[in-house]
């Protein structure tokens, strides 16, 4: 097999990974037993998940040479019993148990030695229910290509026993990427890498040169600028790698029925849902703010299709609600903050939002490992991705019905909490991941977006707004 480059944007996650911030993401599934299952159920289960063949990239291990440019190389002695474990939980198996062992298992850093990802198959959950825990490194995929790969495993049939797990999917290549014979092809296909390139740079130069004389305005109005966030416990420098996390589901005919009432898209919802959780907990703390809270917003620029393992993405800075707004003031002025940095990210080309997602996560490296960031204000304060799932309700793995998706993420540069949200059916599935240090009770934040939601929701009438 031909040598492989890391793309740049995959090559960061690399980069910027410590051992107090892994760059792994990952997901929890929860699944109900069928009724008559054999006492082997799970022990079967396990053992048609490890016969299934690893595919690229889920078979390539990072090289890191001492001169020259980092590569994907095959791991010829990949080790399934590494990848795919099963374990138990202890008796009577709660909830609260499965996030303990959930904190543990997200901590810690994939080896780079093998390929970056594991499956632990978890059972003994209460209620006849089991769990699946996946990790894989933010180098091989982003949350579209992962989602489509979790939810390929599944079927909408209760009797099908095949099963394709994320990392046996065939990843089909971008067109860019792909190096047919023939010089003539080559030379062509380099020309319109090249060309895409150019036409990328001139964009990013025309958005810097309009924001330089911007960034020293707060409050402008328009798309929020990088590095005008208040400061708050959501920034502390990460010293760990232990984190909590804190997962729960609301129901997305709801959401879709409160976005159609305030003329938002369902993401402004989850940003408001969440913003007042933020300001609710903040001034739990005694800490809230005199400013907007702001919300970096993971952007898919992924072609209609496209099912290659790699990451495709931008990320936008949304200005979140004032402090003292009510839930419903609060919604409105992130449709209007939201719209304004979507209306900029229009002007530019995927490949000028993928430079900026490059060029935006090296500066919040920079800032966050020079110091710099003791004197400029942090650039966001909580990472939040909405991540589009199956519109299908009702679907199992060998039979077993899936219950939940919950998104277990990762921290970039300068924050410490991450609110990934996963759609499945009319189930709006999240998981919130913080630094133990700074935010040990996750589950405040989460009971408060439930209240929040609540509060939103009220009086809006789900009739004719699916």
């Amino acid at each position: 097999m031909a040598v492989k480059k890391i793309p740049p944007l995959d090559l960061m996650f690399y980069l910027t990974e410590t051992a107090q911030s892994p760059k792994h993401v990952g997901a929890v599934q929860i699944f109900k037993i069928p009724a008559k299952a054999p006492k082997t159920f799970m022990r079967d289960l396990v053992d048609a998940i490890k016969a299934v063949p690893v595919e690229s990239p889920f078979n390539y291990r990072p090289y890191f040479p001492r001169f020259g440019y980092p590569e994907w190389h095959v791991d010829h002695k990949l080790d399934i019993d590494y990848h795919v474990r099963h374990s138990a939980l202890p008796q009577p198996g709660t909830d609260e148990v499965l996030i303990q062992v959930l904190q543990r298992l997200h901590s810690g850093l994939l080896s780079r030695d093998r390929p970056g990802w594991l499956c632990q198959v978890i059972e003994g959950l209460e209620g006849g229910r089991f769990a699946i825990y996946s990790k894989v490194h933010h180098a091989y995929i982003d949350g579209m290509s992962g989602v489509k790969r979790m939810y390929g495993s599944m079927s909408s049939d209760p009797k099908e026993m095949k099963i394709t797990p994320s990392w046996a999917h065939m990843a089909v290549e971008r067109p860019d990427t792909e190096y047919k014979s023939g010089t003539k092809k080559r030379v062509g296909k380099a020309d319109k890498v090249l060309l895409a390139q150019a036409k990328a740079m001139r964009e990013l130069y025309k958005a810097f040169t309009v924001r330089g004389p911007e960034f020293l305005k707060v409050n402008g109005g328009g798309a929020q600028r990088m590095f005008h966030a208040p400061r708050t416990p959501m920034n502390d420098r990460v010293e760990y790698d232990t984190r909590s996390i804190g997962l729960c589901t609301l129901p997305l005919d709801k959401i879709r029925a409160v976005a159609a009432k305030f003329d938002a898209k369902v993401n402004d919802v989850v940003l408001a849902v969440v913003d007042g959780a933020l300001h609710d907990y903040l001034e739990f703390q005694g800490k809230n703010t005199s400013t907007p809270l702001v919300a970096l917003c993971p952007m898919s620029i992924r072609e209609e299709g496209d099912n290659s393992a790699t990451t495709q993405a931008t990320a936008l800075h949304v200005r979140l609600g004032d402090p003292d707004a009510t839930v419903r003031q609060r919604l409105k002025q992130i449709v209007e903050s939201s719209r304004a940095s979507k209306d900029e990210a229009r002007t530019m080309s995927s490949a000028a939002l993928m430079n900026l997602a490059v060029i935006m996560i090296a500066s919040l490296e920079l800032v966050d490992r020079t110091g710099l960031g003791r004197l400029l204000s942090p650039s966001y304060n909580v990472l939040v991705s909405n991540v589009p799932g199956p519109s299908e309700d009702v679907l199992y793995l060998r039979g077993a019905r899936h219950l939940a998706s919950y998104p277990i993420s990762a921290f970039l540069p300068g924050g410490n909490l991450n609110v990934t949200v996963l759609s499945h059916g009319n189930n709006l599935d999240f998981g919130l991941v913080a630094d133990k240090q700074t935010m040990p009770n996750i589950q405040y934040v989460v009971d408060r977006m439930e209240k929040r939601f609540a509060e939103l929701a009220k009086g809006v009438s789900k009739s004719g707004h699916h």
